[in-house]
Parts: C-alpha cells; structure tokens; sequence
C-alpha cells in the first residue's frame, strides 16, 4: 500500500496526534498535485495498486476528489483516505468521493460514546458525524475501517468502542494504536501515557467482547512487539516487524525508499539476540523506551 501524505491541517485537536503543532506555514501546507501524479505514476511502477491518502485531514482538501481521480487513471484498484469523518457525515461530498473512486475509508474514532470522543477531539459533534459518515459509507458499499488510538483517557472505553461497532456491516476492521510519541503526543504525554502493561486488561476484554459478537477476526493491535503482549495471537499484532508493503511518501513529497516501519527509531536489547523473532521484530519505539525503559522485552521461545 503506498501511503501518501497531504497536508497538516485539521478541524480537530487530538492531543496524541503524531503530527506537529499547527503553524500557520503548516496549516497552509498541501502536496501539490504535480507531485502527487508523479508519486503515484512511480507508485504504480514499483508494483503497488494500493494507495491510501493520509494528513492532517484530507477532507480539508478541495481537490481531494481530483487527487482520487488522478490515483484512479494512475492504475490504483484500492483507493483510500484516513479521516476524522466530519467532513464525510454530508452525503452529497461522501457520494462525490466515491464517484471519485474511493474504495475504502479509515474513520478515526477514539471512543464507544459521544463524550469522551468529542472530548478528545476537542470538537462537539465530531462522535455523531463520524457515525454518519458510516452510515453514509455502508449505504454507498465502502467498506471502512475503524481506528482507536490507545491512551490513559480512553484505554477503560476500548471494550465499549468494540460492542458499539462490531455488528456495522460496513466495518471490516478495528484498528488499535499504541501511540507513537511523536508531535502532539510528546507534548501531552504526561497526560496521556501508560504502560503496556496497564493496557493488558482493557485489551483482552475488547478481544473477548469481539469474539463473543463473531468479530474476532477484524481486531488488530498495532506498534507493540509479540513479547509485550503474549496474551494477544500473534496474527493480530501489526508494525512490530520488517515489512515492505507500506512505502510512506512524507509530508514534503519525499520517498527515500524506507517503509513506514523503518520510518521511526526502534529499540531492541541484549536480550533480543536469543528471541526466535529476532531477525523479524523491530522492538519498541525508541519514545516508549525512553518512557518506560525495556523490561517488558523478553526473548520469544518457538517460531
């Protein structure tokens, strides 16, 4: 999947974001669509037929529907955005970037119930928007996507955000995030950090709620390695291993030829060395490291 960033800007105000506080050179900032075309046609030539556009909000974007367009003539099958779905609870615009050849949507929602959502948005609405932009995208066949980045102020409501969704026939998958400590994160950290330990509980009741409602199956744990969560099954950890499926074209348009795995520092110890996943795993994100120290790694016996 090539993953293409285009721009900062952002009605929202998540305090985990990854991404910088806004400036107003940043707020202005957006991909050219020169650039765009070119990244998509070298893309194309690499093998990918998967794009996913990513921000900031891309919504934001008025040429958003040209963008999808232009990835459609480029030979993409699979089109995507990631978005808060603000923008997308309008059906007359959701309708548009379908016709534009949106094949799947990433909505970003943080929690089971409009408070905390809003909450952390720091946008009143923003929970009843985004289930409409669902609405809108199972009434159009779109599948989507569900992203819940895990944090203290949220952790406890995983269990919930999973029973809400999982019987929506157009969500195929759950996504949840251990933050990367990056941009807005580092700058709320204090607030909003935990352990993986402490997340254990909250994620093993939202993988039991899953499996009784039949959608154990679309549950992943992303940016954590096998040994820090030996109750969770392997298959449903994602980004703790060398991959070469998500090439990341950065915020300036620049594609280096490392993959958004590779894109972030990470640490491994001594005790690495005699884990069997060794010559897969990444380890920890060198911002939870510096947070939490390295006891939690562990070596993995078996394959």
């Amino acid at each position: 999947m090539l993953d293409v960033f285009l721009n900062y800007a952002c009605q929202a105000k998540c305090p985990f974001c990854y991404n910088p506080p806004l400036t107003p050179e940043l707020t202005a900032w957006k991909l050219p669509l020169d650039r765009l075309a070119h990244e998509l046609l070298e893309g194309h030539k690499k093998g990918f037929r998967g794009v996913t556009f990513s921000g900031g909000e891309v919504t934001l974007l008025a040429e958003l529907p040209t963008m999808l367009r232009l990835a459609r003539k480029a030979g993409y099958s699979s089109i995507g955005v990631i978005s808060n779905g603000i923008r997308m609870a309008e059906e007359s615009y959701t309708r548009e970037l379908a016709d534009s050849g949106l094949s799947f949507a990433c909505l970003s929602i943080h929690a089971g119930e409009p408070a905390l959502h809003d909450e952390l948005l720091g946008v009143p609405g923003a929970f009843d928007k985004a289930a409409r932009a669902l609405d809108r995208l199972e009434a159009l066949k779109i599948p989507a996507v569900l992203n819940f980045v895990i944090t203290r102020r949220n952790v406890a409501a995983m269990p919930a955000f999973i029973e809400r969704f999982a019987a929506r026939p157009g969500v195929v998958e759950f996504q949840l995030y251990f933050p990367h400590y990056e941009g807005l994160m580092t700058v709320h950290a204090d607030a909003l950090k935990l352990p993986v330990g402490d997340v254990v509980p909250a994620l093993t009741a939202a993988f039991a709620r899953a499996q009784a409602l039949g959608a154990q199956d679309k549950v992943f744990v992303y940016n954590m390695p096998p040994c820090s969560l030996p109750s969770i099954p392997r298959e449903r950890l994602r980004n703790w291993e060398e991959e070469s499926a998500s090439l990341l074209i950065d915020p300036k348009g620049v594609e280096d030829g490392r993959f958004q795995n590779e894109r972030r520092g990470r640490y491994k110890n001594e005790k690495c060395r005699s884990c069997a996943l060794d010559a897969r795993c990444l380890g920890y994100e060198n911002g939870y490291v510096e947070r939490y120290g390295d006891a939690d790694l562990r070596p993995v016996k078996g394959t």
